[in-house]
C-alpha cells in the first residue's frame, strides 16, 4: 500500500499584523515588490556584514603599526592618529569620539554660578554674563549644548564659588560610550584630499 503524499503547503506572505495570506489572492504586483524588496534587503544585508568584516581588518593593520611603533620607543599607543604615505597621497585618520552625558553635580554647578552672578557688581562684563546664560539654555529637544559648558572652563576667574562650579562641571562629565571612527582620502592633482566613501561612521 502506498504512502499519501503530502499536501503541497499553500504560499502565503505575512502582513504587519503578522497574517498569512494565501498568495493567490494578492495582486501580482504585491507579491513582486515582496520578492523584490526581500533579495534587495538580503544583499544589502550581507555587503553591511562584508563591510563590518573589512572595517576591522582596516583597523587592524592600522593599530598594528601604531602598536609596533609605540612598542619600539617602549611606549603603548594611545588615542587618535592622521597617517600619510611617503609621498602623501594617501592619508589614513583615526580617531575616537566619546559619547558624553551631564551628571546632577551640573546642576549644582549652575547654581554656584547663578551665586556669582548675582555677587558680581553691576561693573562685572555683561558679554560674559550672557555667555553663562546660553551656556545652559537646552535646544528643541531639550539637550545642553556641550561645547558651551566647556568653553564655560576656559575662562580664569578668581572667585573661589565660581572654581567650585568648574570643579562640580568636572565631576558631572560622565563618558557613557566610546566608538571608534577610520576614514581614507585620496590627494587629487589640485592638492586636494578626496574621502573615499565607505560610510564606515555609521557602523
Amino acid at each position: 500500500m502506498s504512502k499519501a503524499s503530502k499536501p503541497i503547503k499553500e504560499r502565503t506572505l505575512t502582513d504587519a499584523q503578522g497574517r498569512e495570506i494565501p498568495v493567490k489572492v494578492l495582486h501580482t504586483e504585491i507579491v513582486e515588490k515582496d520578492a523584490a524588496v526581500k533579495k534587495a534587503l538580503d544583499c544589502a544585508l550581507k555587503l553591511q556584514e562584508r563591510i563590518l568584516t573589512d572595517k576591522q581588518k582596516l583597523i587592524c593593520i592600522v593599530e598594528k603599526y601604531l602598536n609596533d611603533a609605540a612598542r619600539r620607543n617602549g611606549l603603548e599607543w594611545k588615542g587618535n592618529a592622521l597617517l600619510f604615505t611617503f609621498d602623501e597621497k594617501y592619508k589614513i585618520e583615526m580617531r575616537f569620539r566619546e559619547k558624553i552625558q551631564f551628571g546632577i553635580e551640573l546642576q549644582l554647578a549652575k547654581q554656584k554660578i547663578d551665586e556669582c552672578i548675582k555677587a558680581w557688581s553691576v561693573d562685572s562684563n555683561d558679554n560674559l554674563k550672557a555667555i553663562i546664560n546660553e551656556a545652559f539654555q537646552v535646544d528643541k529637544r531639550g539637550q545642553l549644548a556641550r561645547y558651551r559648558i566647556f568653553a564655560l572652563r576656559r575662562y580664569k576667574i578668581k572667585d573661589p564659588t565660581w572654581k567650585e562650579a568648574m570643579e562640580l562641571i568636572d565631576k558631572a562629565i560622565l563618558v557613557t560610550s566610546t566608538k571608534q571612527y577610520i576614514s581614507f582620502a585620496v590627494r587629487d592633482e589640485a592638492g586636494n584630499y578626496n574621502k573615499v566613501v565607505l560610510n564606515f561612521s555609521a557602523l
